[in-house]
Parts: structure tokens; sequence; C-alpha cells
């Protein structure tokens, strides 16, 4: 796992920050934060989420959300045998007690996930073992990405102190 803070410049993370969290940005409700499940387990499992890109469907934020993908992906080195899969902005709100959602991974095959955070926020990424044991953590931070392994079970948790969670989600493919 790699992490890198201030990962954009300032000015465009400003930007980015202000168009995520604006009333024009449209957020679809997720029954089950991890999207695993058909139904909620229980009423703090659900989340927010808008799709960028997933197969051929684009949004309205794709652009914006593409070149934060392509910067990062510079950051990280990451070479050209990757392609950006999909961008998915996720947001969890507020909870009264703390909540881990279900351990999963992005896809069935290998890639690799780099999360952006866009807010400064409790409510850490976690990651297990085969057992679904924590074996790390990482704590949301704003302009922070991580890198790691797409095949490696994580799980997002839900802030109990700041109002909400917002992080991009970037699944990249080898080509």
């Amino acid at each position: 796992m790699d992490i890198i803070d201030n990962a954009i410049s300032p000015s465009l993370f400003n930007l980015i920050k202000e168009d995520v969290e604006s009333a024009d940005f449209p957020w679809f409700f997720l029954k089950e934060a991890s999207g695993t499940a058909k139904g909620s387990r229980d009423n703090l499992d659900y989340s927010f989420f808008h799709l960028a890109l997933q197969h051929d469907n684009i949004s309205h934020f794709y652009d914006m959300s593409m070149a934060v993908a392509l910067l990062l992906k510079d950051k990280f080195s990451m070479d050209e045998k990757y392609a950006v899969n999909r961008l998915r902005w996720g947001m969890t709100t507020k909870a009264s007690q703390a909540w881990r959602n279900k351990p999963h991974t992005d896809m069935n095959e290998n890639h690799m996930v780099i999360l952006f955070y866009l807010t400064d926020t409790d409510g850490d990424t976690y990651f297990y073992d085969k057992n679904h044991k924590i074996i790390d953590s990482v704590s949301p931070k704003s302009n922070r990405a991580v890198l790691f392994d797409g095949l490696c079970l994580h799980s997002s948790s839900k802030p109990t102190k700041s109002d909400r969670r917002i992080v991009l989600n970037i699944n990249l493919k080898e080509k």
C-alpha cells in the first residue's frame, strides 16, 4: 500500500471539492455501502454514490473525475499497462455509533485501486486478510490518495464526529 498526501495541487483540489460538495452534484442512494447485497443488513449500512465512469457509461462529472484519476496514476508512477476502468464517488454520512461496512473487493479479477479522499474526517478505510481480520487502516485526510491491490479485502466506515466522508474510488485494470 502506498499513500500520498497533498496528492494534487491545492487550487485543483479546491475546485473539485467545490463541485462535488455543491447542490448540483447528483448523489444516488445505495442500501448497502459495499454494493454486495440486495438489501440492507441494518439501517446504518446505507451510503450515497455517483458513478462518473462504469463500462461505457459516463456522467457529466466524468472529465473532472478522470483528470484526478490520471494525475494520481502518474503520481503513483503506474505504468501504461493500467487503464482506468471505473470512477465512483462515495459518500457516507455521520452515524451515532461506530460502523464498519462489509469487507469486499470492487472486482473479482486482478486490478488496482486508488482511493482519493476529499474530506478530513474520521471513518477509516480498513484492510483485511482472507479471514476478515483487520491488517491495516488508513484515515481519511483531504487530498490524500492511497494505492492498493484491488484483490485485498477492504471496507469503509462511517464517521461519528464528522458530518460526511467523501472519497473517489478509482479502479484500474491491466490493458
